[in-house]
């Protein structure tokens, strides 16, 4: 069973492994009997500069794999690497600094702060980082304005539509230039139009910045924007197959 595409294999002389996990596992107890196995032995590589969909039914395991590697979860075996540094080897405190430096988040539900504007949302990254707030809130605006936000700097999410809180959502993810992106059901809650805009701001950030994103969809269009689709069942990886997005790019 592949964890990896011929083509990923290919692009390893030329890519640099941004994510390593190798022999993955993740056991939740229920009760005193029962053990509820949901990752079982995975491994997969992901390259610096990849845009990847997971992919499966519900219950498959793609949310908790997704939790591993932000480190929202804790793992029951196996290891993961980011940029090189064994995550497992981190204390708590430097964990947590790791986490913010390396990973950024996109939920579905966007998770805004619904007493701060915009700017404020998208700033708070670097406030915990210790980043002056003077220079925090003009970084803030620079990328809102990047991602056409200009004119909603300072309206709360209640008065932004679903599309605009997404891209507040991405512009907090991306302020601190985490080396990996990870969204669940990041178009979950868009209708098709507002979606497809959002898939294109997240390609358009991929090439431009060679950042990696790892995205958990249901919906074979959004997954068909990216390189490669993991496709997984019973907390395994079943196959890898290359989006045809690359495929057209590379025609």
């Amino acid at each position: 069973m592949e964890s990896v595409t011929s083509k990923q294999k290919e692009n390893a002389a030329t890519k640099e492994p941004i994510l390593e996990i190798n022999g993955l596992h993740k056991r939740y107890s229920e009760g005193k009997s029962n053990e509820v196995h949901a990752i079982r032995g995975l491994d997969l590589t992901v390259n610096k500069g990849d845009m990847m969909a997971i992919m499966g039914p519900s219950g498959c395991g793609k949310t908790t794999l997704l939790n591993m590697i932000g480190h929202l979860d804790r793992r029951s075996e196996g290891t993961i690497v980011i940029n090189n540094i064994d995550t497992a080897t981190l204390s708590d405190g430097k964990m947590t600094n790791f986490r913010r430096d390396n990973i950024g988040f996109i939920f579905q539900l966007f998770n805004l702060f619904p007493f701060l504007s915009a700017v404020e949302n998208v700033e708070t990254p670097l406030l915990l980082k210790g980043i002056n707030s003077g220079v925090a809130r003009e970084q803030a605006k620079m990328i809102l304005r990047e991602l056409g936000m200009g004119d909603r700097l300072y309206h709360l999410p209640s008065e932004l539509s679903g599309g605009q809180q997404q891209r507040v959502a991405v512009a907090r993810a991306l302020i601190t230039e985490p080396a990996i992106i990870l969204g669940d059901e990041p178009t979950g809650d868009l209708d098709s139009t507002t979606s497809a805009d959002v898939m294109h701001l997240f390609r358009r950030i991929n090439k431009m910045n060679n950042q990696t994103l790892v995205l958990v969809t249901h919906n074979r269009w959004i997954a068909e924007q990216c390189d490669y689709i993991v496709h997984m069942s019973d907390g395994k990886i079943s196959r890898v197959e290359q989006g045809p997005f690359t495929s057209q790019e590379e025609a």
